[in-house]
């Protein structure tokens, strides 16, 4: 009965996720299932150290996949203290509990044959995590602009930092409603630009749910124009050198704008649920929905006309919950926010499921290519708390390495650049909003840093199908069995199998 147990814990947690990133206050009951998190997280450390048993034939059903693998994620430099946790303020009430002490962890699983003494990029690399304080509700997305990060959140307000100081230098206010998309818009020549976009200036385009499109010069961090659009704007993109930027809503619609004339070009109803994503891409756009269903078009630049080249509908179950897309030459790379990463060559409406958790249960919620061409993943372990960024090789989609700190929550959204040095520079947002820089080698440290890591459990084949993510996350666990689950002192102390993960 364990492994129908920790699928029953891990749903539990799944929604206590869900809950605690809700636009919204929570209710007393709400609440009353968010504070048992640290609890639960407990009873599965509890149920991960039981020996193996012999499964049922109900057991046999349950996808539990490297459920036993938690003690061979990387472990910190012991000489090197965690990263002490940043404070954070929230429009949303904090519900804290006591800490639990660490267990020593287990053995390790023993590795592929041969695979640690190969090479990968980032090898023996070291990050320092820095927190941008400022904004008081999640981070739902990022840029990277030169030396400065660009952040949006749920509390209306679009925020600049300066790199080198990682100060902020600007906040932009003009939303009514939470910020949820932003891209920047590059004009190139002369003749794309006007009296309202002045040459010399770069711009930010940011889409609200109070259904406005605003427009700001990040030098004197004014709105340069705004556009109703009439519904919630949830994803945006900008077409290249052109005066094109194109919308999708949270009722399915994708529309183009012209930023000159401020005139909607063109609006398709798309899909028939939230628009999640759009990317433009060498000349196609790609637009992915919380229905799963994931399209191409292909846009006119003169006329802002669409037209569809390809919808992959046999893909739409698999792609449920569709959350963020990165298009590269091979291959479109998805986030679910289930724990696998979906790679789909569209043309052939072809799905490879990518390990990106040691479970079969986890949240990946974004994805980026850096400019050296590596795909960095975002990764999040429920069964401890802990946030995560992998990285592959674009290409294949083969696993290279982790970087991590136990003290990072779940990572919602990322933008990755390089500094002059051709050094990684990444940020993330969610509850924080963190920048990750790569350090030079064998430079001198006044504060601890955060090694890459390899974990070999990435590279085994993913499961099949994410049994812990699909079709129940309406279900109630909570009060059919209330009477039956151990209590807490039940439980036993220490959850800390994995500090990193």
């Amino acid at each position: 009965m364990a492994a129908l147990e920790l699928r029953k814990l891990r749903k539990k947690l799944r929604q206590i996720e869900t809950l605690e990133h809700l636009p919204r206050e929570l209710a007393p009951s709400e609440i009353a299932k968010v504070a048992q998190k640290h609890d639960l997280r407990r009873l599965i450390e509890e149920l991960l150290s039981q020996p193996v048993e012999e499964k049922t034939p109900e057991e046999e059903n349950v996808e539990t996949s490297g459920e036993s693998s938690a003690a061979s994620f990387p472990q910190p430099d012991p000489d090197v203290p965690p990263r002490p946790a940043p404070a954070t303020a929230s429009k949303r009430k904090k519900h804290k509990t006591t800490p639990q002490g660490q267990a020593a962890p287990p053995e390790r699983t023993a590795p592929p044959a041969g695979r640690l003494t190969d090479s990968y990029p980032l090898q023996d690399s070291r990050f320092l995590i820095h927190s941008l304080e400022g904004h008081s509700d999640l981070v739902t997305c990022v840029l990277i602009h030169d030396t400065y990060v660009i952040s949006g959140s749920w509390d209306t307000s679009v925020r600049v930092w300066h790199i080198p100081s990682r100060s902020e230098v600007k906040t932009l206010c003009g939303h009514t409603g939470g910020v949820t998309c932003m891209v920047m818009v590059y004009l190139d020549g002369s003749e794309q630009h006007s009296d309202l976009l002045p040459l010399g200036e770069n711009f930010v385009c940011s889409g609200s749910s109070d259904s406005s499109i605003k427009v700001w010069s990040l030098r004197t961090g004014q709105p340069l124009l705004s556009i109703y659009t009439f519904s919630a704007v949830s994803a945006i993109t900008h077409i290249p050198d052109t005066k094109l930027l194109i919308s999708g809503s949270d009722g399915g619609k994708i529309e183009v704008w012209d930023l000159e004339t401020q005139e909607n070009l063109r609006s398709e109803r798309a899909h028939e649920d939230k628009v999640s994503a759009l990317q433009f891409h060498s000349g196609l756009l790609y637009s992915g929905s919380l229905d799963g269903s994931l399209k191409v078009w292909r846009v006119v630049p003169s006329s802002g006309a669409l037209s569809l080249q390809h919808s992959c509908d046999p893909l739409a179950p698999s792609l449920r919950g569709l959350f963020s897309l990165c298009a590269t030459s091979h291959q479109l790379y998805l986030a679910t926010q289930g724990s696998c990463i979906k790679a789909v060559s569209w043309k052939q409406d072809h799905l490879t499921r990518l390990s990106n958790h040691n479970s079969s249960s986890g949240f990946v919620d974004a994805l980026a290519v850096t400019p050296d061409n590596l795909l960095i993943t975002t990764g999040f372990n429920i069964d401890q708390g802990h946030g995560y960024l992998n990285i592959r090789n674009v290409e294949s989609g083969k696993y290279l390495c982790t970087v991590s700190c136990p003290d990072v929550s779940r990572l919602l959204c990322l933008a990755v650049s390089g500094n002059s040095d051709g050094l990684c520079r990444w940020v993330t947002g969610g509850r924080e909003l963190l920048l990750w820089e790569e350090l030079p080698r064998g430079g001198a440290l006044d504060r601890p840093a955060v090694q890459v890591r390899f974990c070999p459990e990435f590279l085994l084949p993913a499961p099949d199908s994410e049994s812990d993510d699909d079709d129940d996350e309406e279900e109630d666990l909570w009060d059919a069995d209330a009477e039956a689950e151990p209590s807490v002192a039940q439980a036993g102390p220490g959850w800390g199998r994995c500090v990193l993960m």
